[in-house]
C-alpha cells in the first residue's frame, strides 16, 4: 500500500522541537523530507543521548528525524546557497523556524524562493508570528503557555468562603506549544497542497503559524467559560473551567 505523501519532496530548515515534529509527521506520511543541516550549528545532536563521549548519538534525533535525509550546508556561504536553490526547483514543501527577517538576510524568504519554483509551499512556524509587537522576542513552549493563558488553568485553586487562594501553576510534562505548533502547521501544509492541487495554475502559498496562537486555540472550553461566567448559573465558582468542581 502507498502512502499518501508520496513523491512529495520537502525542504526542513527546521530545528530543536516544534519544525522537526512537523516534518517527522510528514516523512511518516510518506513525504521525501531533507533537512538542511548548518555544520556550525552547536545544537544539532540535542540531548538526551545514547552514549556519553565526544561522539555520543542524541537520542532526541533518533526519535524525531526518522526517516529522513539530511545535507550539511552553510547557507551563508554563495556555493552553498546555489545547491539549496537547486534542492528547491524539485521541492514541494518549504518548513523554516527562523525569527523573522531572518531568511530575508539568508535569501532564502519565501518571495525569494517562488520565484524559483513558483508552486513551492512555504511554511513559517514562530512562536508569535511573523507580525505584531512580539515578533522579534525569544521564547521557548514555557513563554507561549503563559502568555495564552494555559498554564493558568495548570494550578490549584482553593476557596475559602469567599476567598480565591491560588497556588503556583505546575508545569505540564509536555511541550503542549511546541507540539501543538507542529501538529498545526502540518494541517496547514497539507490544506495547502490540496489547493495547490485543485488551483489551475499550481501556485504554491505562503503560511505563517505562531505557537502562541496554537495553543490559545486549545482552550475552547476556558474561552466559553470565560465569555459566559457572568450568566453561568450551571459552574459556581469553578476550581479549573475545564474539569468543573472535580
Amino acid at each position: 500500500m502507498s502512502l499518501p505523501l508520496e513523491k512529495i519532496v520537502v525542504i526542513d530548515l527546521a530545528r530543536m522541537l516544534p519544525g522537526p515534529y512537523a516534518s517527522m509527521i510528514l516523512a511518516d506520511l510518506g513525504a521525501e523530507v531533507i533537512r538542511v543541516e548548518d555544520p556550525k550549528y552547536p545544537y544539532g545532536s540535542p540531548p538526551p543521548f545514547f552514549q556519553k563521549g565526544r561522539y555520543r548519538e542524541s537520542a532526541f534525533n533518533s526519535v524525531i528525524m526518522r526517516n529522513k535525509k539530511s545535507i550539511a550546508l552553510n547557507l551563508k556561504n554563495e556555493e552553498a546557497l546555489e545547491i539549496f536553490y537547486k534542492l528547491v526547483e524539485k521541492a514541494d514543501i518549504i518548513l523554516e523556524t527562523f525569527r523573522p527577517k531572518v531568511t530575508e538576510k539568508l535569501k532564502v524568504d519565501y518571495e525569494t524562493l517562488s520565484k524559483i519554483n513558483k508552486s513551492i509551499i512555504y511554511c513559517s512556524l514562530t512562536g508569535y508570528g511573523q507580525y505584531g509587537p512580539y515578533e522579534q522576542y525569544a521564547g521557548h513552549d514555557l513563554n507561549y503557555i503563559g502568555i495564552c493563558g494555559i498554564l493558568d488553568l495548570n494550578k490549584k485553586r482553593e476557596f475559602n468562603g469567599e476567598k480565591n487562594q491560588e497556588r503556583k501553576p505546575v508545569l505540564p510534562g509536555v511541550q503542549a506549544a511546541d507540539i501543538g505548533g507542529g501538529l498545526v502547521s502540518t494541517i496547514g501544509i497539507l490544506g495547502a497542497l490540496i489547493e495547490r492541487d485543485k488551483n489551475l495554475n499550481k501556485e504554491g502559498q505562503y503560511i505563517d503559524i505562531s505557537m502562541t496562537d496554537c495553543v490559545f486555540s486549545f482552550m475552547p472550553m476556558a474561552a466559553a467559560f470565560q465569555f459566559s461566567k457572568e450568566l453561568n448559573d450551571g459552574m459556581t465558582k469553578p476550581r479549573n473551567p475545564l474539569h468543573g468542581e472535580v
